[in-house]
Parts: structure tokens; sequence; C-alpha cells
């Protein structure tokens, strides 16, 4: 049988992919342990998720040709709600976790219909902006958000959930969570949003002459990147346990533009395989401490330059090469 004949089967019977997937789901879930639960790479797994959830968010906006460059601090705001409603509050981590998507949601549902009305550089600019306000208020304002001292003492998920002590339990969280997103968006895309997000980028008139409310679409996909960025936050606070004004300025943002860039921002596993390649890569270049920034750099630009697709794009060109030389259709 061709391989273009077995891969005509396996669209035609879904089947095969949900089980496929299925399967894919208890290995991510077990595999710690059948490892044994190694410290080292389940904290890498966690992060990966969480930054993930992260870098999914923010191709919400990239496919309707907006760059938010305020989404390391929503995500900081998702992660200081958490804390605070968790810790001084007595709030369960689910409470805690549903208030940081709520409030972040309410900030982007607040600025959003005068922000995106603009497009381009200018809003990226004006995201920005927000972001750098966010982080400030969380320097300034020491008695809520514990300025530079930061924020400790936050509860893990497994005080409120029946979990597994330990990493392992924050693991299964974030995991299942990164899974949640991954299939929520991918079935978001494959239905009329996915259609009306594409025609905006290629041709707005066409989509305003139809009738939509162009803005309103635009606001709506804001608060709902808002609202997943804000429950990777409160992921990252509740996994950490402490958290500072640091880890959430401008360079976060551009690190989730980054992994979706690298993964290929026109397909949403794209986003998934950034975080898989970017937040392991300085554990990988401890060992070179000076040079650190340089090869990270280096290694950045390079493939930009010659993957600017990112590496989905370069696997289907692949594949359709493949498929070309054994006589099959691309």
């Amino acid at each position: 049988m061709s391989v273009s004949r077995s891969s005509a089967l396996y669209r035609k019977d879904g089947r095969w992919q949900w089980l496929l997937h299925g399967l894919a789901v208890l290995l991510l879930l077990w595999w710690p342990v059948w490892a044994g639960q190694p410290r080292f790479y389940l904290h890498l797994a966690i992060m990966v998720a969480i930054y993930a959830v992260l870098a999914m968010s923010m191709n919400l906006l990239l496919r309707i040709g907006q760059l938010s460059l305020a989404h390391g601090a929503l995500f900081g705001l998702g992660a200081y709600v958490s804390a605070i409603l968790s810790r001084d509050h007595g709030f369960s981590f689910p409470a805690a976790f549903l208030g940081a998507g709520i409030v972040t949601a309410l900030l982007a549902g607040l600025v959003g219909p005068v922000f995106m009305r603009i497009k381009g550089v200018h809003f990226a600019l004006l995201t920005f902006a927000l972001g750098e306000a966010v982080v400030l208020c969380f320097i300034e304002f020491h008695g809520l958000f514990g300025g530079n001292n930061g924020f400790g003492d936050i509860p893990p998920m497994s005080a409120s959930l029946p979990l597994p002590e330990g990493r392992y339990g924050a693991y299964l969280v974030a995991v299942c969570f990164a899974l949640l997103v991954y299939f929520g968006l991918r079935l978001l895309y494959r239905r009329e949003w996915g259609m009306i997000a594409a025609s905006l980028q290629q041709n707005e008139a066409l989509v305003v002459s139809g009738g939509l409310n162009v803005l309103s679409f635009r606001v709506s996909v804001f608060v709902l990147s808002a609202a997943i960025t804000g429950f990777a936050g409160s992921l990252y606070a509740h996994y950490q346990g402490y958290i500072s004004p640091d880890a959430f300025g401008f360079w976060t943002a551009v690190n989730a533009v980054i992994m979706n860039v690298l993964g290929g921002v026109g397909a949403l596993i794209g986003a998934v395989i950034g975080a898989m390649l970017l937040v392991p890569l300085p554990e990988l270049l401890r060992g070179l401490q000076q040079y650190q920034r340089l090869i990270y750099g280096l290694t950045l630009i390079l493939l930009l330059l010659f993957m600017p697709q990112g590496l989905t794009a370069l696997a289907r060109s692949v594949v359709a090469r493949v498929r070309i030389e054994r006589g099959g259709q691309p």
C-alpha cells in the first residue's frame, strides 16, 4: 500500500487519530512513574507545559495578526492574583486559579476596545506600555505584591487538591491543562472562528462586508488570550511557591513570540514545539555561562533566517517531498 493511500485511510477514519492522541496523553501522564519521577526532568517538563500554555495564548493573537508585548505582565498578573487569593485570603487552588483567569480577562476587556482598534507596530507599543505599567505596580505596591522582595509562601496545588505530593502532582495539573488548552484551541481553529481569523489577515475588508463586527471579534480574542495567560500564571505561582516582578517582564512576552516563530505560527502545535525547544535551552547551555546569551541569540538568528516558517512548515515540506518521490501526492 502506498504512503499516500495509507495516509488517506488515516484521514478518513478519525478514530485512529483519537486513539493515537489518547495513547500520547497516557504516555505524557505516566512516564514520570515509569521513569522513577526524576526531579530535574520533571521540573523541565512542568515548565515546558506552563510556557506552552503561554505560547498558545500568544498564538491566538498572532492568528489575527496582532503581537502583544503585555503577555509577560498578564502572566505575572495571573500569578499574583492567584497567589494573593490563596495565601492571604484562604482560597483553594481551583478558586484562585479561576480568579487569575477572570482578572486578566477583565483587564483585557477593559483596554481591548481601545487597543484592538490599532494594528501592527502601534498595537505592540501600546501593549508594551501596558505591560510595563503592570510590572511597575508589582514593584511599587509593596503591601499587596511584595515589591522587589517578591511574594513567597504560596500554597502548592496539592494543598487543596487530591494530588500526589511533590512535583508529580504539579506535573499532572500542568500537563492536563496544557492538553485541555491545546485540544480546545485546535477545535476552535477548525471551526468558523479559524476561517474568520485567517480572513482577517488576508482581506479584512471582505470580512467587514460580510457583516462581522471585526472590533468585537478582535476584543473577544484578546480577552480569551489574556484569560489563558492568567491561568498559566496561576500554575507558575503555585508550582514555584515564590514569584517576583523579574519573571514577568518584557522578555517573557518576547520568548512567547519566539516559541511560536520557532515552531511555526501557522500551526498550534508549533507553539508547543517552540516551548519544548526554548525552555530547556538555558539549562543545556548552563556549562557555557559566559557565552550563554551569545549562543542563545545566534541559534535563534540562524533558525529564523533559514526556517522563517518554523519547524512545522519544514516538517510538512519534507513529508510532501518524500511523498512526491514515492509517487504519491504532496
